[in-house]
């Protein structure tokens, strides 16, 4: 971003899954995520120096959904209007 002029000092990660938001702040190991590979723990440190963060979006309010799944037509003109793009339908 930074290469386009951008400077942030810290970058928010907007995620709809509560249990992930969950596990990227507290170091627990239980048996649903011992799966996790030890090496892909690399965001708690990245977390911890506070170049990102992370915060818990609705699941309605997620225009990555539009990205990632398929939407019915007024779905994703919704998440078109998230992030501020207007579609053809509207005037």
């Amino acid at each position: 971003m930074e290469s386009l002029g951008c400077k942030q000092k810290v970058v928010t990660i907007f995620c709809d899954s509560q249990s992930a938001v969950h596990l990227t702040k507290h170091q627990v190991f239980h048996e649903r995520s011992k799966h996790i590979d030890v090496r892909l723990h690399f965001i708690r440190d990245i977390l911890e120096k506070g170049e990102i963060q992370i915060k818990k979006i609705a699941t309605a309010d997620n225009p990555a959904d539009m990205c990632t799944k398929v939407l019915p037509g007024n779905k994703f003109e919704h998440c078109l209007n998230l992030v501020s793009v207007i579609s053809d339908g509207e005037t």
